[in-house]
């Protein structure tokens, strides 16, 4: 009994691991993303579309190790609540890190064209967001509810930041003195962050079920 129970703590230990790391491969993904479109670098934006892989096999692996603990273990409970929620997290973690390929292209049509003032006003928003994002991961890594719970108070700052970007750019592009394209592009990007901060939002929601096992969702 003691050998399956530590087979049984190892695996839990591992799945944990594996959303970890597809988290910190999320989280690189928004910031070389950013950074190409920032910094004008056209080969960070192609790292973070061919990187993009590492990712979905990620969910793959997070996917196969949870279903193999659910058939082999049959956890209840609260590890039961474990397992449901870290493939839950994964899947919004695999879209975080889609919604960072959209921005690495987008940026790249933007560098195509050339310097675009109006990229560092994604600067703000883009701090916010890679916050955002920490925190729900380190919230996930120890298991902290309140701090959850912060990344949804959190999500507020990202929403206005991105209703109030999204205006100044609608206006400059009614001014019709920048590339309209470009600022369209530029909008896009925008909304690609604020998604992503909904997605962390999400991420948080799960730790809660998964530590008290609340469904705060809708709330």
């Amino acid at each position: 009994m003691a050998h399956i129970l530590k087979n049984y703590d190892e695996e839990l230990s591992s799945l944990k691991d594996s959303v970890v790391e597809m988290g910190t491969l999320s989280l690189t993904a928004i910031e070389k993303a950013v950074r190409g479109l920032t910094q004008g670098d056209r080969d960070l934006c192609y790292d973070v579309i061919d990187e993009d892989e590492k990712i979905d096999q990620c969910e793959k692996a997070v996917d196969e190790q949870g279903m193999s603990i659910l058939l082999r273990f049959n956890p209840v409970a609260s590890d039961l609540r474990n397992v449901l929620s870290s493939i839950n997290i994964c899947r919004s973690l695999e879209r975080i890190g889609d919604h960072a390929v959209n921005i690495g292209k987008r940026a790249r049509k933007i560098i195509k064209v050339g310097d675009l003032e109006e990229v560092r006003l994604i600067d703000p928003l883009y701090v916010e967001a890679r916050k955002i994002v920490s925190t729900a991961l380190r919230a996930y890594s120890d298991l902290d509810e309140k701090l959850a719970l912060s990344v949804i108070e959190m999500d507020r700052e990202i929403d206005g930041l991105h209703k109030t970007l999204g205006k100044s750019l609608s206006n400059k592009i009614a001014e019709g003195t920048s590339d309209t394209e470009s600022l369209l592009n530029v909008i896009f990007i925008s909304r690609s962050i604020e998604r992503i901060g909904d997605l962390a939002v999400n991420i948080a929601e799960d730790i809660v079920f998964m530590t008290s096992a609340e469904d705060i969702r809708h709330q």
